[in-house]
């Protein structure tokens, strides 16, 4: 196959992208064998084009099984706090989570100055994977001020969010960081990928109207169903000019151990 437009793989690529748009995510993909024959070219140049495709998010391979049309990312807005709930609903999603473990325990330091506590005070532990239409998206690490432990008394297969707020700290402002990090084989599983496949981490603060921190938390998103938009402006020149400092924030992580 000849293409004038560049060579034949990234050729084969633009036609299997546009024949996406008509398929349903789960759909399973011919064979290596089929595309070649259809195509007219070897399988190596199937595989280049297929594994562009994969690059860019819009199927996945599973070994011994065959490539398949890939769930649509999850957009979180990063100027908004919407809980993932929210996020779900708004892309008519039906979200979903499931509790991994949860307990009380006495604060570590360094999360009793985080959350504005005594250090001598308990803190709630939760963890959970957050589903979109069954489909893992990410796990949620959390802990929460033992002012807004009664949210563990809530249905936390549903929004935490949700739970807070009939705490009476409902989520208002959150601050934080975002990295990338490769799945441990613990995150792999979870989240039912291959080990190293690339994770997006979300380390937040998270505190209500007054303020007043409610919730630590470290959010590992799976990096192919995930896509964060951004919008952002332009600092004032006295910004630019360093006579007005941007505020910074170090948000703690949280090991698997400290669940």
């Amino acid at each position: 196959m000849t293409d004038p437009a560049g060579p034949a793989h990234a050729a084969i690529a633009r036609q299997l992208r546009a024949e996406l748009a008509g398929r349903t995510p789960g759909d399973l993909l011919p064979g290596d064998r089929e595309l070649a024959e259809r195509f007219g070219v070897s399988r190596m140049t199937v595989r280049q084009a297929v594994a562009a495709l994969v690059a860019e998010g819009h199927v996945h391979r599973v070994r011994g099984s065959g490539t398949y049309v890939a769930e649509r990312p999850v957009h979180r807005r990063m100027g908004r706090l919407l809980s993932f709930s929210e996020h779900m609903h708004r892309q008519g999603r039906t979200p979903s989570a499931r509790v991994l473990g949860s307990d009380r325990r006495r604060a570590t330091r360094a999360e009793a100055r985080d959350l504005a506590q005594a250090p001598d005070e308990e803190v709630v532990t939760l963890c959970r994977v957050l589903s979109g239409d069954g489909v893992p998206i990410a796990v949620e690490d959390v802990v929460l001020p033992a002012r807004c432990s009664r949210a563990l008394d809530a249905d936390l297969t549903g929004s935490l969010h949700a739970a807070l707020a009939a705490t009476g700290h409902p989520p208002h402002r959150s601050r934080g960081t975002l990295t990338a990090e490769p799945a441990t084989p613990e995150h792999a599983k979870l989240l039912d990928v291959a080990i190293g496949s690339a994770l997006v981490v979300q380390r937040l603060l998270l505190v209500d109207r007054d303020d007043v921190p409610v919730e630590l938390a470290v959010v590992r998103h799976l990096g192919d169903r995930i896509v964060f938009d951004i919008d952002q402006e332009r600092p004032d020149p006295e910004v630019l000019a360093g006579s007005v400092p941007e505020r910074s924030y170090a948000v703690p992580s949280l090991a698997p151990s400290d669940r």
